[in-house]
């Protein structure tokens, strides 16, 4: 397993685990406005961290830098995965521009937030089942 695919793997699961949860807690509250801005952050943060050990741990365990180079397949993998996450981006987008019309702000940036998260999710787990079927 390449690196490029152990990194999309390490970034699929905590976008799953930390904006999941993001969204649990926001639905759970019975509240996707007012007040969510602490925990946005929060959500950030955490993922970062995350993600950031997750590729520190990959790191110490992989093989040298030089021997796993970017090719073709990599690059090809990745723009198809970035053109399938445009569209959930856009879609997301737009119904945050269409929501503005009749709520308030902390809805619409909850909207983008989560569908940023949703847009990476997908491409990432698209960068996953690309790899896994040899694209």
């Amino acid at each position: 397993m390449s690196f490029k695919e152990k990194s999309a793997w390490i970034v699929l699961a905590a976008m799953l685990w930390i904006f999941g949860g993001y969204a649990w807690a926001l639905y759970q509250a019975g509240s996707f406005g007012a007040g969510t801005t602490g925990m946005m952050f929060g959500t950030i943060i955490g993922f970062i961290i995350v993600v950031v050990v997750g590729h520190i741990v990959v790191a110490i365990f992989s093989a040298k830098p030089g021997d796993d180079a970017e090719d073709e397949r990599d690059r090809l993998i990745e723009l198809k995965a970035d053109s399938l996450s445009g569209y959930v981006l856009g879609a997301a987008a737009l119904g945050a521009l269409a929501l503005a019309l009749f709520e308030g702000a902390y809805l619409i940036a909850n909207v983008l937030f989560l569908g940023l998260a949703a847009s990476e999710i997908i491409k990432n787990g698209w960068q996953v089942a690309l790899y896994r079927r040899g694209a």
